[in-house]
């Protein structure tokens, strides 16, 4: 009777065991799925941010885009038309044709044929 007391006993013994490291392996494992959801949380918060400040600089981007197209556009108007002067200069055209035809500046229409007239003239 003795012998089976003690084999219960060592069951026992042998079962809590167990049961303990199954609990301590269990606890360490919850520890590690709360930091695994803590990061996760850090994560998400931080992809919010960010794409927060990627659609803003999108935005930015977009705003300045179109800025620039304004600039363009506004200094297009109003303007003479250098690059349709140094076009007719390079194929020959003199100072009273940019003037008449383009409205620029007797100077300017000078000046546009001594800088670009030049280069036709040594080509």
């Amino acid at each position: 009777m003795l012998p089976i007391v003690l084999l219960l006993v060592v069951l026992v013994v042998v079962f809590l065991i167990f049961e303990r490291n199954r609990r301590d392996a269990y606890d360490q494992l919850q520890r590690e799925v709360e930091t695994l959801k803590q990061t996760v949380s850090a994560l998400c918060s931080s992809a919010v941010g960010v794409d927060k400040r990627v659609n803003r600089l999108e935005r930015h981007g977009r705003d300045l885009e179109e800025r620039q197209e304004n600039i363009e556009q506004s200094s297009h108007q109003g303007e003479p038309p250098y690059s349709d002067a140094i076009r007719m200069v390079r194929a020959g055209a003199g100072p009273e044709q940019l003037v008449s035809e383009l409205g620029i500046s007797r100077d300017a229409a000078d000046l546009i044929i001594m800088i670009h007239g030049m280069k036709r003239e040594d080509a």
